[in-house]
């Protein structure tokens, strides 16, 4: 909410002859040193555990909620463009996503498949969710999850030439393999992608 209030006033800034302002959006941010917004929804490392050991992963809700994350190269190539493209991009906003976005069934196959597993999935209502994991990450895959998001990149394809170098499932994995490498995620079985 207070995101959107936010580009409203910079917008309305550049419109009454104040600061010329662009507003990026970008979606979840991965890539090497990034940890990501996982299958659930939220940043808990036990997710990626859980996928690589191919055991019964827990998803809230009904798994066809939407996340929609984008690399860190694909950020900064909407800052270049937005910087090349100024007198286009002055007073507007743009949503900097991959070109797709995951569903939570979708990218839990997706993520236990670079372990060489299946992915084992039981839906719960959000009530056992929360039962089962921390009130933070709840609170996290809550606010992912419930606005299941999908964005059109097309106004920033269109006035900037943005381009998107990944799709959101190996963006996703570039964090994983780095957080593996890095000692900073624990997982069963290494990756076999």
């Amino acid at each position: 909410m207070q995101k959107d209030r936010i580009a409203r006033m910079l917008k309305d800034e550049t419109a009454g002859g104040g600061v010329v302002t662009t507003s990026l959006h970008p979606g979840h941010i991965v890539g090497p040193g990034w940890a990501p917004i996982g299958p659930t929804g939220n940043y808990d490392p036990a997710v990626w555990r859980t996928l690589s050991a191919g055991q019964p992963l827990r998803i809230p809700g009904l798994g066809v909620e939407l996340m929609h994350h984008v690399h860190a190269d694909d950020v900064a190539q909407a800052f270049e463009r937005a910087i090349a493209h100024r007198d286009m991009a002055g007073g507007e906003d743009f949503n900097v996503v991959a070109p797709t976005a995951l569903n939570v069934r979708g990218f839990a196959h997706e993520a236990a498949s670079w372990f060489g597993q299946e992915a084992s999935l039981e839906s719960v209502s959000w009530e056992q969710f929360r039962a089962t994991t921390t009130d933070e990450h709840a609170q996290v895959s809550w606010e992912h999850l419930y606005r299941s998001h999908c964005l059109t990149i097309e106004k920033a394809k269109s006035l900037l030439g943005y381009s998107p170098t990944y799709e959101p499932g190996p963006a996703v994995l570039e964090s994983v393999r780095w957080l593996i490498e890095h000692d900073q995620l624990e997982v069963d079985r290494p990756l076999a992608v």
